[in-house]
């Protein structure tokens, strides 16, 4: 048999493939007919399947073709990250908050592509195209992904400005009408593998602008490399040239604000023995109560329903360096208890943690065998940066 001969339909498919990838706005059936040497039906067989399985996209109906979502799974050894990424992306409130076009970007070889974006409220805004491809040397985005790769080959005139960008942890880049602002995310802490990009209309860029979006968007490129595994965030293994200031006190806002990101917390129960216990979990706070889901013989639960005085302790582990310390008093609690019951509280959860698609899956409705417990704060206390210990009391 000989195994030499090329596949002519998967060579119709990659032809197809290729030429979406060349025009990121993407081309209608006419323009592919006049590219490709295909019969009309062929070209329309291949798009519908194409399409089933989302390697290729049609927005607008008779509106032009393009690359597909489905495509980014096919990258090697990220393509789980890059999904998990997506997902924490688009569940970020805070990332959802902002006024400007945000967007995922990936590096593939001298480009960018565009994994996902949030576009921006304003009227007059960026938007960017899906798998949009774009040179990595002339962006924000590719600049911060490049800086990743100092060590390697880069062009010896970018050293110069890739070794500022390592130091500073940003990119940021003006062009003729936009200006945009780039920062690795790192599933490492160290290392980028995509980048968290926000563009705007230079008109409105200024510097108190630019200083709000910039201090957000790390903040929010440290919670999306936090979900991914980091346990530091240190872009390209550099200390944050942002200066440590002194311990301050957190305010009722920024207490609730800082609780409302998707932190993990400490719950520091007592044994029978009068030994402490500590374990790591998932919470949901409402602004009143936090909520805790136990799963099935968590020996946490046993303890807490002998002696329900408990405390709570958030941090995040790189600067500003915020942190709430909770003590209080838990109890169990019924499904009717709960805010849309007891296989809300673990979709919520699972959604705040893990990104909507998460919190679809049957295995993270189930409620065998799991129970609930309501904490109530008597004391709660947040703090940013370092400081004396003993002043936390």
């Amino acid at each position: 048999m000989n195994y030499s001969k090329e596949v002519p339909a998967a060579m119709r498919t990659l032809n197809l493939l290729e030429a979406l990838s060349t025009t990121p706005e993407g081309l209608t059936a006419g323009e592919l007919l006049q590219q490709l040497t295909l019969s009309r039906s062929t070209l329309f067989a291949l798009l519908h399947t194409l399409k089933a399985y989302r390697y290729v996209e049609q927005p607008v109906e008779r509106g032009p073709y393009r690359l597909g979502p489905a495509l980014f799974a096919l990258l090697p050894a990220q393509a789980r990250q890059l999904s998990v990424l997506t997902d924490a992306f688009h569940a970020d409130t805070e990332i959802a908050s902002l006024p400007e076009t945000t967007a995922l970007t990936h590096l593939d070889g001298s480009e960018t592509v565009i994994i996902a974006q949030r576009e921006g409220r304003h009227l007059v805004r960026v938007v960017f195209q899906p798998s949009m491809r774009r040179l990595a040397s002339k962006t924000a985005d590719g600049l911060v992904l490049l800086a990743g790769q100092l060590d390697t080959a880069v062009l010896p005139s970018l050293r110069s400005q890739l070794q500022q960008i390592r130091q500073h942890g940003l990119a940021q880049m003006r062009h003729d009408d936009t200006v945009e602002i780039a920062v690795p995310i790192c599933a490492d802490g160290n290392q980028p593998i995509a980048a968290l990009l926000l563009s705007l209309p230079a008109y409105r860029h200024d510097g108190k602008t630019a200083a709000f979006l910039t201090h957000t968007l790390h903040q929010a490129a440290t919670r999306l490399s936090y979900r991914l595994g980091a346990l530091v965030y240190q872009p390209y293994g550099w200390a944050a040239s942002v200066p440590l200031e002194p311990m301050t006190t957190l305010n009722t806002k920024e207490i609730d604000d800082f609780l409302r990101q998707p932190w993990g917390a400490r719950l520091a129960c007592i044994r029978p023995n009068g030994t402490p216990h500590v374990v790591p979990l998932w919470y949901e706070w409402d602004g009143r109560f936090f909520w805790l889901a136990a799963s099935p013989g968590a020996y946490w639960q046993t303890y807490v329903r002998e002696n329900g005085r408990v405390s709570l302790t958030i941090d995040e582990p790189w600067l500003p360096l915020r942190r709430v310390l909770i003590v209080g008093q838990a109890e169990p609690v019924t499904s009717d208890d709960i805010p849309n019951g007891l296989t809300g509280l673990r979709q919520k959860l699972t959604y705040r943690y893990l990104g909507q698609g998460a919190s679809a899956q049957v295995e993270h409705q189930d409620t065998i065998g799991w129970s609930a417990f309501r904490l109530t704060p008597e004391k709660m206390n947040g703090y940013q940066g370092l400081g004396p210990m003993n002043s936390e009391r």
